[in-house]
């Protein structure tokens, strides 16, 4: 029962200066002492949550540990890439590279206009006629 009670530990200087050593003692609380509450009922939801994610732990690891081999290559490959930049030749043939590319990207894009550029029209009058509606109710 006693390891139940409170006790703070004080330390006395003697008022002497024989003793360079303070002097240890145990003070017994001052007032009464509380009993331990009873434990709260956990919620079964936060218990099953609990039990998801200990369950789920291994799988995640799995995840990082297959996945390890394939962030370091992309690491490689950017560091790798930021230096090569940094040479003028490379970056010529990366911005001929890239014209070539939207040259080549060129048709596609404007199929795309023209398929979607009837309904973006259907889409303004039908607009304009609600307002047209709004403003005249």
């Amino acid at each position: 029962m006693s390891a139940l009670r409170k006790t703070f530990v004080e330390y006395e200087y003697p008022v002497a200066a024989k003793s360079v050593k303070p002097v240890l003692s145990v003070v017994a609380a001052k007032g009464p002492v509380t009993p331990v509450a009873e434990a709260e009922a956990v919620p079964s939801a936060s218990v099953l949550k609990n039990m998801a994610l200990f369950l789920s732990a291994p799988f995640v690891g799995l995840v990082y540990a297959v996945l390890l081999p394939f962030v370091g290559l992309a690491m490689l490959a950017w560091f790798g890439g930021k230096a090569l930049l940094k040479e003028p030749a490379v970056r010529e043939a990366l911005a001929y590279g890239r014209f070539l590319l939207r040259m080549a990207a060129m048709p596609f894009v404007a199929l795309g206009w023209l398929v979607a550029l009837p309904f973006i029209a259907v889409g303004m009058i039908s607009w304009i006629g609600v307002k047209a509606l709004a403003a005249a109710a």
